[in-house]
């Protein structure tokens, strides 16, 4: 019979490292971009970040007004996913953090992985925060877009997690774990979401 740390090493191999693919993926990408072109994937961060959600909360509430002529709860339903979904994201990001304790790229890797401008926000890598965000984001507006809007909010969200790996604040891994996390937390407030959106419309509310 395994011993507990060899059970535990043996579950981090295959289901974190992923047999050491995990690290080799996030070597393959860093090196897709050269240092001249950092400037995009730090903006992809910025954008993709938890401080763009009083950004999202206004569009969603300027575009409840444009739309209340045809659909009273069209913005209503999905800013509630978001409003509901994020706070408990953001907690459950922080708390798999702090059990999990895993540490950053380059903390195993060396100083020089490390590639953004700005200080990481947090000591442990998985999950990526910035990717939980963009999971909340997506799964909050996915039912309300059509094919090419969801199509680009994928794309959006790969990016994001795209730019956390070339700067050297995530592994693969930890993007993945981020935006099933956010989707997650969407998903599981989704009830609550629709008996709020279900009552007095947003939109109308403010009048």
């Amino acid at each position: 019979m395994q011993a507990p740390d060899t059970v535990t090493q043996w579950l981090r191999h295959w289901l974190y490292d992923w047999g050491g693919a995990n690290v080799d993926l996030f070597l393959g990408i860093q090196r897709t971009l050269p240092d001249g072109w950092l400037w995009l994937p730090e903006l992809l961060s910025a954008v993709g970040s938890y401080w763009g959600a009083p950004a999202v909360v206004v569009l969603l509430l300027i575009w409840g007004r444009m739309k209340i002529w045809r659909s009273a709860t069209s913005a209503s339903m999905p800013l509630c996913r978001f409003l509901l979904g994020l706070p408990l994201a953001i907690a459950a990001a922080a708390l798999t953090k702090a059990l999990l304790a895993l540490p950053r790229p380059f903390v195993l890797l060396g100083d020089s992985i490390y590639r953004a401008a700005s200080v990481p926000d947090s000591r442990y890598t998985m999950p990526s925060g910035h990717s939980v965000y963009v999971g909340v984001l997506a799964a909050a507006l996915w039912p309300v877009l059509g094919w090419f809007g969801r199509i680009s909010l994928l794309l959006f969200a790969a990016a994001v997690g795209w730019s956390r790996i070339v700067l050297g604040a995530h592994f693969p891994a930890d993007v993945i774990t981020g935006f099933s996390l956010g989707w997650v937390c969407v998903v599981t407030v989704g009830p609550w979401a629709k008996r709020i959106a279900s009552g007095p419309p947003l939109t109308r509310a403010s009048r």
